[in-house]
């Protein structure tokens, strides 16, 4: 694709856009690299994830959903940029010395993979807004907090992209200064306004996750090797929430000794980084059955609920609770009060804690052991 030269790369201030031709082709090789690694490594989780769901507890809640179309976007947005970066590298002698493509298509790319950006970012807030809305379902506080988080940066985000749409030239001339397509280019501040504010909101909601994730390890009673494997996955994911922030850290200071292509080109890297690893995250915190189904190959998954498979153990006052209804109070209200898709997500944790029950059973313990507050709202582990 032919390539010319701008007066910005041959005015006064062509530093600002030319780099070395070795600088500008690791910086290339970075986002080409990691776009393929996030692909796969996305792919493999998520897939491991929906795999769990739909065979080992035989159903998908709406944070499911939500993650798969998450996927899908991320999967075309990395490929895209996969070919942008095959077409940099063919020119890269020229993109170094501060020319820019005669063709639009390069920068409509550029436009397209922006928008997939941040509708990627969009859908992820939703899956992961569902799966803490059943989390914290009872705490009134923090599902307001929850809702803010998914609905603001949405606002934003679509304001952002239809901005975008609109005012193409804003986003083109972030990677290639002097383009022929915008010959009477004029920085518009309301863009600049409403693409730092989506971006800085979705940075703080990123992180705003991150925090509920260990307030929900927190609360939980669980061997402390579990524990520290919850925690290194919100570690993974509030990476992801930092990667956010570098990213904003990139759109609003300018770096010494690299030029505006490639300010624009590690925007992008971290813009791979941000929503890569919240996916991967996401589907691996899923991932539990399927470790317990490895470590012990005749475990299973049993759907318990307070109206299916009523609970024949002693009780405390002898004899046995064959009374469903009996047996209900045994479990979290949270629990018994939601439906079947929400009943899906606990079965795995409740095996454990009548498992639990059983041990404490046969070594002469009571089910005072185990009483109501004792019991986690199960969810929080699946």
């Amino acid at each position: 694709m032919a390539t010319i030269p701008t007066e910005y790369s041959t005015g006064p201030d062509k530093h600002l856009y030319i780099e070395p031709v070795g600088v500008l082709r690791s910086q290339i090789d970075g986002v080409y690299a990691l776009s393929i690694i996030f692909f796969i490594l996305c792919w493999v989780t998520v897939s491991l994830r929906m795999w769990v769901r739909t065979t080992m507890l035989k159903g998908m809640g709406v944070d499911d959903w939500w993650l798969l179309i998450t996927q899908v976007i991320f999967s075309i947005y990395a490929i895209l940029l996969c070919i942008i970066c095959n077409e940099l590298l063919t020119h890269v002698n020229e993109y170094a010395a501060g020319e820019v493509p005669t063709s639009i298509t390069i920068p409509n790319m550029v436009v397209a993979g922006y928008c997939l950006y941040a509708t990627t970012t969009i859908t992820f807030k939703i899956s992961l807004g569902y799966f803490f809305l059943n989390i914290f379902s009872t705490e009134r506080k923090w599902r307001v907090t929850i809702w803010l988080s998914m609905v603001l940066p949405g606002l934003l985000g679509v304001l952002n992209i239809a901005w975008t749409s609109t005012y193409r030239c804003q986003l083109t001339s972030v990677f290639f200064a002097g383009l022929p397509s915008c010959p009477s280019f004029k920085a518009r501040t309301d863009w600049a306004v409403v693409a730092a504010m989506w971006a800085g909101v979705s940075a703080i909601t990123d992180l705003i996750y991150g925090v509920l994730a260990f307030m929900a390890i927190k609360s939980l009673r669980m061997p402390w090797r579990t524990r520290i494997t919850a925690a290194l996955l919100c570690s993974l994911g509030c990476v992801g929430g930092v990667a956010a922030v570098i990213r904003l850290v990139f759109l609003i200071i300018s770096v010494p000794n690299m030029s505006v292509l490639g300010e624009a080109l590690q925007v992008s890297l971290w813009s791979v980084i941000e929503p890569g690893l919240a996916i991967i995250a996401a589907a691996i915190a899923a991932l539990r059955p399927l470790w317990m189904k490895m470590k012990d190959p005749n475990w299973r998954p049993t759907h318990y609920s307070s109206n299916t498979r009523p609970n024949t153990r002693p009780n405390t006052r002898g004899g046995t609770n064959s009374n469903p209804a009996q047996r209900s109070h045994q479990i979290p209200m949270a629990i018994s009060s939601h439906n079947k898709d929400d009943r899906i997500l606990v079965q795995v944790e409740l095996d454990q804690i009548h498992s639990e029950r059983d041990r404490g059973d046969h070594s002469g313990k009571t089910s005072d052991n185990f009483n109501r507050d004792e019991i986690v709202d199960p969810r929080h582990l699946v």
